[in-house]
């Protein structure tokens, strides 16, 4: 998360805290990785993907891994954050 949100980092650990806090399920180091993939506009975007998270962790997940998800016949998993950042090649 540090090399993410660099000179963010200590707000986005701070939102992150609050989000995990009030929503034990997204306690997930998958959701987490999922999110931090996903944020790539700064602290507003992080933001935007744990409210979608809050929603439906499913969601993220789909979002972040897949490609081609615009057709179910055709879409592919391309990450596992399951696995950490540096075993997706990330």
């Amino acid at each position: 998360m540090k090399i993410r949100f660099t000179s963010e980092y200590d707000t986005a650990n701070k939102v992150l805290t609050e989000y995990l806090t009030k929503y034990d399920y997204l306690n997930s180091d998958r959701i987490i990785r999922c999110v931090i993939f996903l944020a790539d506009n700064g602290i507003e975007s992080f933001k935007s993907f744990l409210e979608s998270a809050k929603g439906d962790p499913r969601d993220v997940m789909w979002w972040a891994e897949y490609e081609n998800r615009e057709s179910m016949d055709n879409n592919k998993r391309v990450r596992d954050f399951n696995k950490s950042f540096k075993e997706n090649g990330i």
